[in-house]
């Protein structure tokens, strides 16, 4: 079974390759709530850390779970944007 630390790390990687163009590093953000945790991918259009938008966001019973649920439903988004070739196979496929 992967580790909590295995998963920050992994994520985190994926998820400033992923978006490596933004003027602001995007980010993993972690929370403690009174139950469980809460994560969210955060990214910034604008430049200074503005324009944040938040790409997916989880929140569960550990932490484990709630950065699995937030590492699938980035695996899963679609929000960078596509280059022409994967535009033309998104086409063709209907």
């Amino acid at each position: 079974m992967i580790s909590v630390e295995q998963l920050v790390d992994h994520l985190t990687k994926a998820i400033s390759y992923k978006f490596r163009d933004d003027k602001t590093a995007p980010g993993l953000t972690v929370s403690a709530l009174k139950q469980g945790y809460y994560c969210s991918i955060v990214r910034y259009d604008g430049p200074l850390a503005r324009d944040k938008k938040v790409i997916c966001k989880a929140k569960a019973d550990t932490l484990n779970k709630a950065l699995r649920d937030v590492a699938d439903q980035f695996l899963n988004s679609n929000s960078a944007p596509k280059d022409p070739v994967q535009e033309l196979g998104s086409l063709l496929r209907g």
